[in-house]
């Protein structure tokens, strides 16, 4: 009978949610009508909420392509709704969003010119084109300061609701002790899974700066929430990546900036403390900084960490062989698996393990160079946006820069471990950074009244850059 009422419970609650699912559709499509970035909510709606990926979903048609239906939706909305605002341009976002067209160009060059298999790669390249106009499509839905902070605000809800799904109904499938099968599209597997979690959770630090009392409160929940799914994968790049993004946003960071930065990481350090109750998940932290083999885990790790090695050299083999790559996949192939077996491998696999080295093999070493390239200009948009509301005294803007930059180094620490680099969360980053760099950088300041500093913060500001702002009309 007990076993019967909860089954009939769980029934009730994934009707609940799919029928929340639905409301939320027809009202972001309602109101995408008239603002772009409700297109953009109703797209991120089905990467945290995509159906197929949760039991609420399963009584649905199969073969619903719900990524690409709101991928058109959004494109639609900002097709529809066109431009609202006349931003100046700024370089700094000129220049990532050239890499963008160069990463789009040399992969097609690639794909018809050195591609060994050309209809595996095929999927590949235009997943790494959609990604590509996706950076251009979201960041024209950033029209103000509140479609910016409405952005923050969908992500921050897509996790809280991964958070809810594993922490309080408890819909886990555990494999092996770590968290399988959860998530949304790229990132249902443990490794990717926390590789998300830990890139977007510095965000969300930067988030509370800006929003009331009530408001910190969500956000400081869900980044409990996020904190407790990234221990239950049980990922060690996960562990490293929340650690070095703890390390680098004070260390970015300056002035009240950093007194803020390092309040918010013994924030998150207690969080930490608090959430890791499970023996397991600290023993599994504790040996990624251990050599130790005495335990079947243990063992077990270190098994991982030497095979990873192995798949690595046989990357950069193959990348020396063919540095200007070979198309998408590259890894997964003939070539790869006869490398593996001459050098004695037991086993073969389908991955490297390494998403720089996973880049160069794919898209050749300027590929490669072209993504660093389009990455570290979003970086440097976000440092110069920083160093900029720091000088007129907005601390709260401020603030975010250092947190996102601490978003991505999580990120890019995390794929040093996994293939992570070509992944979508990645580009949500850089858009981020530009729509940062857009909306309260230097160069569109005034355009928006809502990103002038106030009388007070402009008190506490570089007395000069201001008197220089308001000569130019800002």
């Amino acid at each position: 009978d007990t076993d019967h009422e909860i089954k009939k419970s769980l029934a009730v609650i994934d009707w609940l949610t799919l029928a929340l699912y639905f409301a939320l559709s027809v009202y972001f499509l309602y109101k995408a009508m008239n603002r772009s970035i409700w297109g953009v909510g109703y797209y991120l709606l089905n990467f945290f909420g995509q159906p197929q990926y949760w039991a609420w979903g399963q009584v649905l048609p199969g073969g619903m392509r719900w990524s690409l239906f709101s991928a058109l939706i959004m494109l639609g909305s900002v097709y529809l709704n066109g431009q609202e605002t006349e931003f100046r341009e700024d370089r700094g976002i000129k220049r990532t969003s050239m890499f963008a067209i160069l990463m789009a160009i040399n992969g097609l060059i690639v794909q018809y010119a050195f591609s060994v298999n050309f209809e595996k790669s095929w999927p590949v390249y235009v997943e790494m084109a959609k990604f590509a106009l996706l950076y251009f499509v979201m960041q024209k839905a950033i029209q103000s300061r509140r479609d910016f902070m409405l952005l923050n605000w969908f992500l921050l809800c897509g996790l809280f609701y991964w958070g809810f799904e594993a922490r309080i109904l408890g819909n886990l499938k555990m494999e092996q002790g770590r968290l399988e099968n959860f998530g949304g599209p790229g990132c249902a597997k443990s490794n990717e899974l926390a590789n998300i979690v830990v890139s977007l959770l510095p965000v969300f630090v930067g988030l509370i700066a800006f929003v009331k009392w009530k408001e910190k409160f969500i956000a400081v929940g869900t980044i409990l929430l996020g904190i407790n799914l990234m221990m239950l994968t049980q990922s060690r790049g996960g562990f490293v990546g929340l650690i070095v993004s703890g390390l680098t946003i004070p260390l970015v960071a300056s002035g009240r900036v950093r007194k803020r930065a390092l309040q918010g990481v013994a924030l998150g350090i207690l969080a930490f403390v608090l959430l890791a109750g499970n023996p397991e998940i600290m023993a599994r932290f504790m040996r990624t900084f251990t050599s130790d083999t005495s335990t079947l885990e243990s063992k077990r790790d270190t098994t991982s960490s030497e095979s990873r090695k192995f798949f690595w050299k046989v990357g950069l083999t193959m990348i020396e062989q063919t540095p200007f790559g070979t198309g998408g996949d590259t890894f997964d192939s003939k070539r790869a698996r006869r490398i593996m077996q001459s050098r004695g491998a037991f086993h073969v696999n389908n991955s490297v393990h390494q998403g720089y080295i996973n880049e160069a093999l794919d898209w050749g070493v300027q590929g490669l160079l072209i993504h660093l390239g389009f990455v570290f200009s979003a970086i440097w948009c976000a440092f110069k946006t920083m160093r900029f509301r720091k000088k007129i005294g907005d601390v709260a803007a401020a603030f975010y820069g250092p947190c996102l930059i601490g978003a991505f180094a999580a990120w890019l620490v995390g794929c040093l471990v996994g293939d992570f680099f070509y992944l979508e969360w990645g580009f949500w980053l850089v858009i981020l950074a530009v729509c940062y760099t857009r909306i309260f950088g230097q160069e569109n300041y005034g355009v928006l009244a809502d990103t002038k500093v106030t009388q007070e913060q402009a008190d506490d500001g570089d007395q000069d850059l201001l008197r220089e702002l308001a000569v130019d009309g800002a």
